[in-house]
């Protein structure tokens, strides 16, 4: 009777330690594929600014955000108000500010949501062009934005609105895609 106890003792101590084992073992596998599919920053900044160069040496956009954080699981970038200056050739630079962003892995794309404005002044700092969208999308080489969303472009004496907008930056040249309607304010006449 007295080793049957023990048997009984050693088999239930042999549960025990094999289930703590396995328990473990579950547990950090989880925790692994957790940590894997986990969207959580390694870093982050606030108040930066980031200036990208040519290959010339010239200035190609600078980046200027209240928070940027980074996320190691994909490479991307979010963004907290950023300001994005997109500098061009001969001509003045374009600067683009939104609520919200998020940068590719690769920093090529820029994804701008909520009150995305893009203004661009004259050569005498006065402003010339206005655009103003709920979101867009920007390719910072090829000085490239889009929206598929509701648009409206200001100029002195012009307003478009229209659903859809590709705007080629360094051309100076949009496409208004659906929906387009534009009200041109007619000169003053010469007294």
């Amino acid at each position: 009777m007295f080793s049957d106890r023990w048997k009984l003792i050693s088999v239930l101590i042999l549960v025990a330690a094999f289930s703590y084992w396995a328990l473990e073992k579950l547990t950090e596998d989880s925790a692994a594929k957790l940590n894997k599919l986990a969207h959580y920053p390694d870093y982050y900044m606030e108040n930066f600014t980031t200036l990208t160069m040519n290959q010339d040496g010239t200035p190609k956009n600078r980046l200027n955000a209240v928070y940027m954080a980074h996320y190691p699981d994909d490479n991307t970038s979010e963004l907290h108000k950023p300001e994005l200056e997109i500098f061009r050739i001969d001509r003045p630079p374009i600067m683009v500010t939104a609520d919200n962003g998020w940068v590719t892995s690769n920093n090529d794309v820029i994804l701008l949501s909520g009150n995305v404005y893009l203004h661009q002044n004259d050569e005498f700092g006065n402003l010339k062009v206005e655009l103003i969208a709920e979101d867009a999308r920007v390719l910072v080489d090829q000085k490239y934005a889009e929206t598929d969303k509701a648009a409206t472009l200001i100029t002195k004496r012009s307003i478009t609105n229209s659903i859809g907008m590709r705007a080629y930056l360094q051309e100076q040249r949009m496409e208004f895609l659906s929906n387009v309607q534009t009200t041109i304010e007619p000169r003053q006449a010469v007294q």
